[in-house]
Order: C-alpha cells, then sequence, then structure tokens
C-alpha cells in the first residue's frame, strides 16, 4: 500500500502528463490594432503550434465574425512542419466597441480529435469626430426632385392620336379599317445604356460647386444596379449592397466586376450612411472605378448582350413575316 506522500505524488505525476497531452496544441491570437473606426480595415491572425501532423486543420470561418465585421480576403503561411497561421483581413462597419469572441480551431487525426479555442479581443472603437466637439451640426434641407413632365406630355399624345383616328373614323366610314403597322422598338443595349448615364453624370455633375457627394455617389451606384437588372434580371435596384454582392457570386458575374461593384458599393454606403464626407479627388476617383467596370464588362458581358439581343429580335420575326404577306 502506498504512503499518503508516495500517492500524492503519483497523482501530480498523472495531472503532468495530461496537461502536456492536452495542451500540446497552442492558438495564439495576435492583431495589429488596438482602436478601430468606420471603414478601417485591419489584420487578425491566428498562429498555430502542434506537437505532431495533423490531416486537416480547420480554422474559423467566415460566419464566426460579428456581423459588422467584413472578410477582405484571408492568407495562410505554413511556417515549418509543426506551425502554421492564417491571417484574416477584415473591415470594420459598425459605430461602437468590437468584441471579437472565442472562436473554435480543430484538428483532425486519425486517432482523435481536438478542439481549442482562441482567446477573445476588444477593439475600443475611435470616432472620426473631434474630440470635445459637442456642438450639433445643422440638419440638411431636404433633396427636392422635379416633377416628371413626361406623364403630360404621354398623356397629351396620346389625346392627339385618338382625336385624329376619331375625326378620321367619322369622315371616312366606307374606308376599310387598316390593321395597326407593328413598330419593332430596337433593342436597349445595356452596355450603352450604362455609359450613357456615366457620361451624364461628368457632363451634368457640379459636385466641385455644390459638394453634394451623396447625389454623386447615388447616380454612380445606380448605373451599375441598373445594368446588373437589365442584364441579369436581378433586382438589383431594391436590394441592399450585401444582398447585390451575394447575388452577383451566385451568378458567376466576372471577378474584376464583382470588386469594382464592391469599392464604388462600399463608398457609396460611407457617404449615405455613415455620414463620411470624402474629398473631390475620392469622389472622380470613385467615377474612374465605374468606367473601368464598364470597360470590363463589354469584353466580359459581350457573349451574354449578343444572346440577349438575338432573343430580344427573334420573337418579333413571325409577327414581322404575317405582316408582310398580309401586305
Amino acid at each position: 500500500m502506498l504512503k499518503p506522500g508516495a500517492l500524492q505524488s503519483l497523482t501530480v505525476l498523472i495531472l503532468l502528463f495530461f496537461s502536456v497531452n492536452i495542451y500540446s496544441q497552442t492558438v495564439r491570437t495576435n492583431i495589429d490594432t488596438d482602436s478601430i473606426s468606420i471603414g478601417d480595415t485591419f489584420r487578425y491572425s491566428l498562429i498555430i503550434q502542434q506537437d505532431q501532423e495533423y490531416q486537416r486543420i480547420e480554422f474559423p470561418d467566415t460566419a464566426s465574425f460579428p456581423p459588422s465585421v467584413e472578410l477582405i480576403g484571408r492568407q495562410q503561411f505554413k511556417l515549418s512542419e509543426f506551425s502554421d497561421s492564417l491571417i484574416y483581413n477584415l473591415q470594420y462597419f459598425g459605430n461602437k466597441d468590437l468584441s471579437l469572441p472565442e472562436m473554435p480551431v480543430t484538428f483532425y487525426s486519425e486517432e482523435d480529435t481536438i478542439q481549442l479555442r482562441t482567446d477573445p479581443v476588444l477593439l475600443f472603437f475611435k470616432s472620426v469626430v473631434a474630440e470635445g466637439d459637442t456642438t450639433l451640426k445643422p440638419m440638411k434641407p431636404n433633396f427636392t426632385f422635379q416633377r416628371p413632365w413626361w406623364p403630360w406630355i404621354l398623356a397629351g399624345s396620346l389625346l392627339a392620336a385618338f382625336l385624329i383616328w376619331w375625326y378620321k373614323f367619322r369622315k371616312e366610314p366606307e374606308e376599310s379599317e387598316s390593321k395597326p403597322q407593328i413598330e419593332i422598338q430596337p433593342f436597349n443595349n445595356p452596355i450603352k445604356e450604362l455609359e450613357k448615364n456615366l457620361l451624364s453624370i461628368k457632363r451634368e455633375s457640379d459636385i466641385a460647386e455644390t459638394k453634394n457627394f451623396k447625389l454623386f455617389y447615388s447616380e454612380i451606384g445606380d448605373a451599375i444596379r441598373t445594368y446588373f437588372e437589365e442584364l441579369y434580371k436581378i433586382p438589383a435596384l431594391e436590394s441592399t449592397s450585401t444582398e447585390l454582392l451575394r447575388y452577383l457570386d451566385a451568378y458567376g458575374v466576372d471577378d474584376t466586376m464583382t470588386e469594382k461593384t464592391r469599392v464604388i458599393l462600399r463608398k457609396a454606403d460611407l457617404v449615405k450612411f455613415a455620414k463620411f464626407t470624402p474629398t473631390l479627388e475620392d469622389a472622380w476617383e470613385t467615377f474612374d472605378h465605374a468606367i473601368e467596370f464598364m470597360e470590363r464588362a463589354k469584353l466580359a458581358d459581350s457573349a451574354r448582350i449578343s444572346r440577349l439581343k438575338v432573343k430580344y429580335e427573334a420573337q418579333f420575326k413571325p409577327k414581322a413575316s404575317e405582316q408582310k404577306k398580309e401586305n
């Protein structure tokens, strides 16, 4: 029978043995900043130390991060045979302190599965308002939209057409009623429509004088959204920026076009919702991104536009042939 002192020593050795096996794998968390503000990007790194080769290591996915954080990209590095790391490039879109919770890292081997958790991280929110500035900014006047004039012109044209038809029908009742000719509307090319909208924004914009950045960014974003709505039949105008980007991934839109859209919509959201005031140079840089989007779309979507044009014109061929026989 063991003495009490020997029994106690044996218990300590057993605990140390299992502690070594349990904690032979470690996860260390590193972050490149301690404070953050709206629109800031930062790096969140995980460094793995292990005692053996594992079949697979599962890192946290994007669902583990708070909704106010957007994943821009990530990079994985194999530091050594028993050391691995993963760097997340993130961007913040909140307005309060950011808390990154504990996240699981799972090691898979043939014999066992081990799960460790990262350390929680707290980043303090750094306001862009000057310290000590407690003055309230004056409210901007509501933007007044001009009343559309085209409904009145359309109504007048329809009334005039009806009066002309009625007068002719009344004066010449013996004349047989001719069938209306089919008017084939020309195909509306989404690329040409996008180019026309962007040139109109550049020609009519007086942003240097008015400083109305919100309207300028909205017009650029709506031009891009209209392009996707007409060509891809995506409900882009009624979707949020995040929803639209998910649609683009689901529809397999060209990567360069998707990235340009992401940059333009992110800048527009900062101006519209975060009350971010850009410089004039920033505004025209965003316009240049829209021009680059258009030039890429001319190459990437040319086949899709051609198919859409053929499909559009095909629906008028039977009617045109029938009309030609009657004449």
